[in-house]
């Protein structure tokens, strides 16, 4: 394997379903009466701190982050860098003050990857090498990209990344597959 052939891959929003598992709990929390409000659409409007506090709260179990359900798109990614011959590496967000969310990020790649892999939860994703990173959010995306200018991003499709572009973004919605291949391919080789 080339040692220079290296695949970042994100957690959260790209490899385990951190969005869906988030709205389920949500859904748990809220009152018969409230409305349905999708707080990675609405940002950190004031209103809205009651959400970002809810999610503090379920994000403050570790048991949450072990048990997050893959996330097909990519899962697929995963699979397709491999086959072209990447070192496949794990590179997460670590958050600044929940110690749970670290051991569950720990134990959620234990359980759900196969074989021995390399991972780093880091502050800032910017500062690690890959030729490619798969990440789902722009705010991670553009930073990496500004010291990788000849790097290659691959952003699974979710809600609040839809309408952002680059032109070292391809976007891997779950039918353009071959696209994503020959990308990487003609591009990183």
């Amino acid at each position: 394997m080339d040692s220079e052939k290296i695949a970042l891959f994100d957690m959260d929003g790209t490899i385990c379903d951190y969005v869906g598992s988030m709205n389920l709990e949500l859904e748990k929390l809220r009152a018969p009466n409230e409305p349905i409000v999708d707080p990675f659409m609405v940002g950190d409007a004031p209103e809205y701190q009651y959400l970002w506090d809810r999610m503090e709260l379920i994000k403050s179990d570790e048991k949450w982050w072990a048990n997050l359900p893959k996330y097909q798109l990519g899962f697929d990614i995963f699979k397709l860098t491999k086959e072209l011959g990447y070192h496949n590496e794990i590179l997460t967000q670590a958050p600044k003050k929940n110690p749970a969310a670290l051991a569950g990020k720990l134990q959620w790649i234990i359980n759900n990857i196969d074989g021995e892999i390399e991972f780093t939860m880091t502050r800032n994703k910017s500062r690690h090498y890959g030729k490619i990173l798969v990440d789902d959010y722009p705010g991670y995306i553009i930073p990496w990209l500004k010291h990788r200018p000849r790097g290659l991003v691959v952003m699974p499709l979710n809600e609040y990344n839809k309408g952002f572009t680059h032109e070292n973004v391809v976007v891997y919605d779950g039918s353009n597959i071959d696209e994503v291949k020959k990308i990487i391919s003609e591009r990183i080789g």
